[in-house]
């Protein structure tokens, strides 16, 4: 893998920023939070979607992004002469995550998961074995010399992943254990061979009692089913005894019906033929009022026309009395206009009053909203400036709690004479750049404000104005809207009048009595009541027909019932019934059933005995077979023992062999590297199965810490490739051409950052890219190529 470019959008410390790769010795160059370091956070985010350290992603966001801003990290790469390209956001207040990956070009995967299974995938390497086998810190590389034994062996165990191989091998332990307590446990419920056998001979004997049982119960099952067929030949002829006495009990129903219901129908004829008389009798009065009928019809007629010639002569009455009211109406309407019509005359001129206001106050408010706008950003400018003065005062801080003697917490080197130049110009980036930026900011900001100010209080006066100038313009406003009814009702009132002067026209050829009116009236109501009964009696004798045809229908009905209560009869006497015959063919059945229960009650006891007894036989058995399938889950887990032991020993084996390959592989890397810086001097670097360091001098072997700071720093440098080069080696990551290397000069002079510049120019030949990050201005021309932040 070689890194190609890299784009970061509001990722960190950055809000836009695009850095090309070069090949060869690279050296990453800017001051202490410069921001060095964040580029390869952005790489590491990138190709697995997180940071090195996990943590809210929030953090990610730049400090001056919103949440609308999105966080976008695109890193291209080459691997095995393909061309790669990685994109990654976050997006919203929720920071939810996207990815997309290309390949020459081509889309081939989205989804932030699905993106980093298919970087895993192609680069053989988790995020872990990523950062262990391609980066390497200062704190790292001291860490090899200076912790103590147990501590640097845990730390290259883990370096080399098999802290894993520990792990599992302290689960195989756990698990025999558990199997071996399990096993005990199963000791103490299995059977032993003499209750074994004890049950298998209860079995025996319950089968053989269970035998005889189910021999007694086909004899009882034989008498039953005599018993049963025996009832049912008393059932047989007890049945033919209940149909016919239902038989009888019908006919007796039905010829009690019909006697019912031929008294009914006589007593219908009775009313039929009263009813017939008595209409009769109706028709002949009905006859005689004949003439009233068309006498009442005349005057009707005449009461009409008389209460028509009432209705127009009160009708005159009203119109007349309207047109007078109409009259007075029309004045005052006529008055009104002419006085609304003088107090609307003014509203053109305040209407052009109120729309050149208008456009005066809107103005006055755009140059509000702008002062606004300057002050906010001027407030934000300040905010961030003194965010910078606090992150700075807070470094001051620390330095000076350190003191002179300590140790730079980026560099390790001692701060020793430039402990007062780091705080004076720490002081001066206060004071001179950032305080001096506030100060102007404020000065601007009290103009801002009181002009602002100023502008708000001339807005307050005209807006004064205008509601003066408003009011008397909605107060026209509602007097045209009086006018325009006012004028509406003049016209309706016009029309009105009118109107009601061609309806009195056309009433004037009607003439009205009203004491020929009263006379009708008399007349008419004298005759109503004979009139009325005229009408009921025609309404009643409509029945008439209809009453002669039932009567006839009644009378044939009755003949009819008659006819058939005689037959009904005739066959109720045909049919014969014994009640004493049945009454004792009742009790032969009852007697029978209770000997056929007696018998089932036998033969029931017998079946649960015989159920209680399989019961019984299958208890014991399932006892036996639960004892079979314990002894072969314990048989099972004696296995699983047998094969967690293999395991433990084959592992052990594995840790022998692994051991004994890297060690001395990471000794054989070291020791070239080694004996080329120190140009010959120690020829050969020794790391023990157990990764204790030793450097042999004119060919003898002495502990690491035996020499000088500076040897057992170039030791620890070429000591961590060595153990990144086997990494990879183990990994079989073969096509991942960098390293990274952070702040790793130390406490180094001019003369050892050459030989460790010279180291990297040796092993460049197998990584075509190294990168060197580190806060030492002055170094900057030792690289091929230099980014610097």
């Amino acid at each position: 893998m070689i890194l190609s470019k890299l784009h970061l959008e509001n990722f960190k410390k950055y809000t836009s920023y695009d850095i090309e790769f070069g090949e060869g010795l690279v050296g990453i160059i800017g001051k202490n939070g410069s921001g060095k370091s964040t580029i390869f956070d952005a790489i590491l985010f990138a190709l697995y979607g997180e940071a090195k350290k996990r943590g809210n992603k929030d953090i990610l966001r730049n400090a001056n992004a919103s949440d609308k801003d999105a966080v976008v990290v695109e890193l291209e790469f080459e691997f095995e002469s393909l061309e790669y390209k990685v994109v990654r956001e976050f997006r919203g207040k929720a920071m939810s995550a996207n990815a997309k990956f290309f390949k020459n070009g081509e889309l081939t995967t989205t989804g932030a998961k699905e993106v980093t299974a298919a970087i895993v995938n192609l680069t053989k390497m988790s995020k872990d074995a990523f950062m262990h086998t391609l980066f390497a810190s200062q704190k790292e590389l001291t860490s090899l010399s200076t912790l103590k034994n147990e501590d640097r062996k845990k730390m290259i165990r883990k370096l080399l992943g098999l802290e894993k191989i520990d792990f599992v091998e302290k689960e195989l332990v756990e698990k025999s254990r558990a199997l071996k307590n399990e096993i005990d446990a199963f000791r103490e419920v299995l059977l032993g061979v003499d209750e074994i056998k004890a049950k298998q001979e209860q079995i025996k004997a319950s089968v053989e009692k269970n035998n005889a049982l189910k021999k007694d119960e086909q004899n009882k099952t034989k008498e039953l089913v005599t018993l049963k067929d025996k009832e049912q030949s008393i059932k047989k002829e007890l049945d033919v005894f209940t149909k016919t006495k239902e038989q009888k009990q019908k006919l007796f129903s039905d010829l009690k019906l019909l006697t019912n219901s031929k008294s009914l129908e006589m007593l219908n004829q009775a009313k039929l033929i009263a009813e017939n008389h008595e209409l009769e009798h109706k028709k002949e009065e009905l006859a005689s009022l004949a003439s009233v009928k068309k006498e009442y019809l005349s005057l009707q007629e005449d009461l009409k026309t008389q209460e028509l010639l009432k209705e127009y002569h009160l009708k005159r009455v009203g119109l007349t009395k309207e047109q007078v009211q109409l009259r007075e109406q029309y004045t005052k309407s006529k008055a009104d206009i002419h006085v609304l019509e003088k107090e609307c005359e003014m509203f053109e001129q305040y209407s052009f009053d109120a729309k050149n206001m208008e456009q005066d106050l809107s103005i006055r408010q755009d140059d509000i909203e702008v002062k606004h706008t300057i002050e906010q950003e001027l407030l934000l400018e300040m905010k961030a400036e003194q965010r910078i003065i606090d992150e700075t005062n807070a470094k001051i801080a620390n330095i000076k709690e350190l003191g002179q003697g300590s140790a730079c917490p980026t560099c390790t080197r001692p701060l020793l004479e430039e402990y007062d130049n780091v705080i004076n110009s720490l002081n001066e980036i206060v004071q001179g750049t950032h305080q001096k930026k506030i100060d102007t900011h404020n000065t601007q900001l009290k103009n801002v404000q009181e002009q602002k100010a100023k502008l708000v209080e001339q807005k307050k006066e005209k807006d004064k104005e205008y509601l003066e100038l408003t009011k008397k313009l909605n107060i026209i406003v509602s007097k045209q809207n009086d006018l325009s009814r006012a004028k509406e009702h003049f016209t309706l009132v016009e029309q009105k009048g009118m109107k009601n002067k061609e309806e009195l026209k056309a009433l004037e050829q009607f003439s009205y009595d009203e004491t020929l009116h009263a006379k009708v009236r008399k007349e008419y109501d004298e005759l109503t009541p004979k009139y009325k009964h005229a009408v009921s009696l025609e309404t009643e004798l409509k029945r008439l027909d209809a009453v002669k045809k039932d009567l006839e229908k009644v009378t044939a009905h009755i003949e009819e019932l008659k006819k058939k209560h005689q037959d009904k009869e005739q066959e109720y006497n045909k049919v014969l019934y014994d009640e004493d015959a049945h009454k004792q063919k009742l009790t032969q059945h009852d007697e029978a059933l209770k000997t056929v229960d007696a018998q089932t009650t036998t033969l029931n006891d017998i079946k649960v005995a015989i159920a209680s007894i399989v019961g019984e036989i299958k208890t014991i058995q399932n006892s036996l077979d639960n004892n079979d399938t314990q002894l072969k889950k314990v048989q099972t887990k004696k296995d699983d023992l047998r094969d967690y032991e293999k395991i433990k020993t084959s592992l052990a084996e594995f840790k022998t062999k692994l051991n004994a390959k890297v060690a001395p592989r990471i000794s054989s890397l070291a020791s070239e590297m080694y004996s080329q810086i120190t140009k010959g001097k120690y020829q050969h670097i020794e790391v023990s199965n157990d990764f204790d360091f030793f450097i042999y001098d004119e060919g003898k072997k002495y502990p690491i810490e035996r020499f000088s700071g500076g040897e057992i720093d170039l030791a620890n440098l070429v000591l961590r490739i060595a153990i990144s080069k086997t990494l990879t080696e183990l990994s079989g990551a073969s096509s991942i051409g960098f390293l990274a290397f952070d702040e790793v000069f130390g406490s180094q002079d001019e003369a050892r950052r050459m030989e460790i510049l010279e180291a990297f120019h040796t092993i460049k030949e197998q990584y075509r890219q190294i990168f060197l990050i580190s806060h030492e201005m002055e170094i900057k021309e030792m690289f091929e190529r230099v980014v610097e932040l």
